[in-house]
């Protein structure tokens, strides 16, 4: 990747556009894709070295501080969630600045979709950690014109409002339902600050 295209790609990243920030993100698991890096363990070493990244603070004054003060401070979030297929029929969701998660089988038909539904479902999760939306997974029929069911799917729709949703995985709608009853418990298990009222 030349200068210029990596340039491009770290603005995208850091834009508030949400459209150009996930594109950015992307461009990111491409590089790494290319070069043979597993992108949570990339992400991993990144998080694990930030004190290396971070500016030499100055020293301050603990008399000075007040507590208004204190509680006027944005609350930093270290990394993203990660979600990843670590073996065939299974995916883990891992928290924010963590290097290991809960690794959760999946039902069915979708245990042969592993390693997509965890890219969706990493999808899902970077969409809200950016946009600070919690989600719903939710099972949506499509109908044709005469009613019929023609697909079902699960997709994280957000709380905050103009996000589009993340679909997370397509099949029959029995297979779809089992995934969403799985996938449900294991993100309040696991990324409880993820999952809508």
């Amino acid at each position: 990747m030349d200068k210029n295209t990596f340039e491009q790609m770290l603005k995208m990243m850091q834009s508030e556009n949400d459209t150009d920030a996930l594109l950015g993100l992307r461009g990111l698991q491409g590089l790494f894709r290319h070069d043979g890096v597993d992108f949570g363990q990339g992400i991993a070493f990144l998080l694990q070295n930030m004190d290396r990244l971070k500016p030499a603070s100055p020293t301050i004054d603990q008399a000075a501080a007040t507590p208004a003060a204190a509680q006027k401070s944005p609350v930093a979030i270290s990394g993203m969630p990660q979600c990843h297929a670590p073996r065939s029929g299974c995916i883990e969701l891992i928290a924010a600045g963590a290097t290991e998660g809960l690794v959760v089988p999946l039902p069915g038909a979708s245990a042969d979709d592993a390693e997509m539904i965890a890219n969706n479902m990493k999808d899902a999760l970077v969409a809200a950690s950016i946009n600070k939306s919690r989600f719903k997974l939710k099972v949506v029929d499509v109908k044709n014109g005469r009613g019929e069911i023609i697909e079902t799917s699960l997709q994280a729709e957000y709380e905050r409002d103009g996000m589009a949703a993340v679909r997370v995985w397509v099949n029959v709608r029995g297979e779809v339902a089992a995934l969403a009853n799985v996938l449900r418990k294991a993100v309040a298990n696991a990324l409880p600050e993820y999952v809508a009222a």
